[in-house]
């Protein structure tokens, strides 16, 4: 509601300017004197549409054309006038104190135009054609067009002029088709004078916003948590662009309509843009939220830069319209700045002051528009007035700002002397603890070298230790080798020995018969002999075997690599890791399950150390079964499998067993030395640690586990097979 009321305001604040009577036109215009500000030709007019050379002459009859004014806004204006070419032609007489004098004549037109005196082509502008799409109509045009002086007492002003179609962006009826005004030369260079110092002006409000603009944002480069500097800096930025297309304004001949109106709609746009980031950096200044009413200002901004940019800036109620909305944003600004003062806000009377001179200035000249009154040359008034009103506030807020950011650089000082004052204390407390630390310094390396000593003391104890206990793992292994050897060797020498006894017994039954000369009997005890001399023979032979595989391990476990079949390594010492428990334990009993590839090469190992692996890996599984026996189980049987597999490039053994399993984190330690879940005693916690060891890093392969407690576990080895041996070919 705030926004409707706001545009109604400005909008009544228009209405006045655009309510000017026109005077009747005439059919011969009659001058007797050109005033300083210029003649508009607003009477005297005629017109009809059509293209004919001849019209431009001074003889032809023109009184049956209609006659117009063609200052009055376009909509205004016949409607056959807008397309297609048309003369306008003006009859007029100079007073003898004029007709002999050279005058300037300056037009601006929604159009392209030729403009003809009594028949003679003076100035041609734009590009003129019956097609309307192929007219182009010159842009903004501060050349006049001279009238040479005659003799003659009536003169004929003729225009051949062809409207331009624009786009309802550029322009709408509102716009005069023609503005022709007429100057004396003093005049019109007098008016020169005064544009070059409007555009001085301007310049010169540009160029103090630039430096505003670059003191702005070195405050903000220095004092980043201030936001009222990049606020302020934008600002300065977009009024010092708008005083510079102001100047651009008035000093170029555009050479496109279009150009000249988007070039003055930028001065708008960036005006009123500066206004709004002056208000937001008020906000900012003083802490304060936008609300509403900022809201509303921008709001009332954009409807008023789309009315002025349909309307064109030649319509005096729009600037009546824009000056308003000025006024009402130092109102805002004003406002935030007495309340500020009641809070009693840092900055807000110096603030304040600028904006309230700012008002004063800014509704002074809302005043000499509306009403009307003139203080000496309007073009000087109003625009002093309107840049004085645009600095008043930057250099109050300026001032601040740089009184803050003195403050805060004496501010600085105070504290940097504070720190330097500090910073001495620190440094003579940093040299006594320095001296006390080089005391304590002495001490400790007094010490260190007093700990280092019994350290490198307990490390060489920790070293024998570990030795001891490496020599008490690979023992503990032996040991168990020993026993399957022995428990291997013990059943062929058993027979042997069985064998024996009973052949003893033969030979004296056999004496015997030979003394009774019973000759059959005595063949057929000398058969059973033979037959049991075989027996004897089968188990000797047996047990040598056995001592010879025993043999060849023990002669390559010197660290040197030789082929090895892997499938009778694992069943070898699968079943001397068996017999050695059963050794230990009579009771023991477990079912013994193989499944071994047939194809698989020999690989170069170190057959001893990989069979410690495989006999440390074996022993465990029938611990783990044994343990599991122990508890009882209904219906339980002790399982131990072997398998070898050739698998993507290695060979892979499996000993799985049905026995305890284990925990996620009994596996997660497994490997680590000297970790063991046997009872204290009965294992030194390193074959597993020694056997990854082996594969890992004496062979690249790898040792992994699986396991799931209560259910059982499996260990599996990989050797690569690129330690393959070379077979030769059967």
């Amino acid at each position: 509601m705030r926004f409707v009321f706001l545009l109604v305001a400005v909008w009544l604040l228009a209405l006045p300017a655009r309510a000017m009577p026109v005077a009747p036109d005439t059919t011969v215009l009659r001058v007797t004197r050109l005033p300083a500000a210029g003649l508009l030709l607003t009477q005297g007019w005629r017109y009809h549409p059509g293209d004919n050379p001849a019209w431009a002459r001074p003889e032809f009859d023109d009184s049956a054309w209609d006659t117009l004014n063609p200052t009055r806004p376009r909509r205004e204006l016949p409607p056959r006038l807008g397309s297609g070419i048309g003369w306008l032609r003006l009859r007029f007489r100079f007073s003898d104190s004029l007709r002999r004098r050279e005058l300037q004549l300056v037009t601006s037109q929604l159009g392209a135009v030729e403009i003809y005196l009594n028949g003679q082509l003076l100035r041609r502008r734009g590009t003129l054609s019956t097609n309307p799409a192929l007219v182009r109509a010159a842009g903004n045009t501060h050349t006049p067009v001279a009238l040479p002086g005659s003799g003659l007492t009536e003169q004929v002003l003729a225009l051949r002029l062809a409207p331009q179609p624009l786009s309802p962006l550029l322009t709408t009826g509102q716009v005069p088709l023609l503005r022709p005004r007429l100057y004396t030369v003093p005049h019109y260079h007098q008016l020169e004078a005064q544009s070059a110092n409007f555009r001085l002006l301007y310049f010169g409000l540009g160029s103090a916003y630039v430096l505003l603009t670059l003191l702005h944002l070195v405050f903000s480069y220095y004092n980043p948590t201030q936001r009222t500097n990049r606020y302020f800096a934008r600002y300065t930025l977009t009024g010092a662009a708008a005083g510079f297309f102001t100047c651009l304004d008035n000093a170029e001949d555009f050479a496109s309509l279009g150009t000249g109106v988007w070039v003055r709609s930028l001065v708008f746009v960036c005006s009123f843009a500066s206004l709004c980031w002056l208000v937001r950096s008020v906000y900012a200044l003083f802490d304060f939220r936008p609300g509403r009413i900022y809201g509303s200002l921008l709001l009332s901004g954009a409807a008023l830069l789309l009315l002025v940019q349909l309307a064109h800036s030649a319509v005096p109620g729009y600037v009546v319209a824009y000056l308003a909305l000025g006024a009402l944003g130092y109102v805002e600004m004003l406002r935030l700045t007495l309340l500020a003062l009641r809070q009693r806000r840092r900055g807000a009377r110096l603030v304040g002051a600028g904006f309230g001179g700012a008002l004063l200035l800014v509704l002074l000249n809302l005043g000499l528009n509306v009403l009307g009154i003139t203080l000496g040359p309007a073009w000087l008034v109003g625009n002093v007035l309107i840049i004085l009103a645009s600095l008043l506030p930057a250099l109050a807020i300026s001032l601040f700002l740089a009184r803050e950011f003195a403050l805060g650089a004496e501010l600085l000082l105070v504290k940097l002397g504070e720190v330097e004052r500090l910073s001495a204390q620190t440094l003579a407390q940093e040299q006594d603890k320095q001296a006390l630390l080089a005391r304590q310094n002495e001490t400790l390396e007094h010490q260190v070298q007093q700990r280092t000593s019994e350290l490198q003391r307990s490390l060489t104890d920790l070293q024998t230790t570990q030795a001891q206990l490496i020599q008490k793992e690979k023992l503990a292994s032996l040991g168990e080798l020993t026993a399957g050897i022995a428990h291997e060797i013990q059943n062929p020498l058993n027979f042997v020995n069985n064998f024996s006894e009973v052949s003893t017994e033969l030979v004296v039954e056999l004496q015997e018969a030979l003394a009774k000369s019973d000759t059959v009997e005595a063949a057929e005890l000398a058969g059973d002999v033979a037959q049991n001399l075989g027996k004897i023979t089968e188990h000797g032979k047996r047990a040598a075997a056995i001592v010879k595989g025993m043999l060849e391990h023990s002669r390559t476990s010197t660290g040197e690599r030789a082929p090895t079949d892997l499938n009778a390594l694992a069943d070898e010492y699968l079943r001397l890791a068996y017999h050695g428990l059963r050794a230990k334990d009579k009771s023991f009993n477990a079912e013994l399950r193989t499944d071994l590839a047939p194809d698989l090469p020999l690989i170069s190992v170190v057959s001893g150390d990989v069979g410690r692996v495989l006999l440390n890996l074996f022993s465990n599984a029938f611990y783990a079964v044994q343990q599991r026996q122990q508890a009882g189980e209904a219906g339980y049987r002790p399982t131990v499998s072997l398998t070898t597999a050739r698998v993507n490039g290695h060979v892979a053994i499996r000993v799985r067993d049905n026995g305890t399993g284990m925990s996620a984190a009994v596996q997660a330690k497994i490997f680590q030395p000297f970790f063991t879940t046997k009872p204290t005693g009965e294992g030194t916690g390193l074959g597993l640690s020694l056997s990854h060891d082996i594969i890992a890093q004496g062979h690249g392969g790898g040792l992994t586990v699986e396991s799931l407690e209560g259910e059982g576990t499996t260990f599996s080895v990989s050797l690569p097979l690129n330690g393959a041996a070379h077979q030769p070919a059967t």
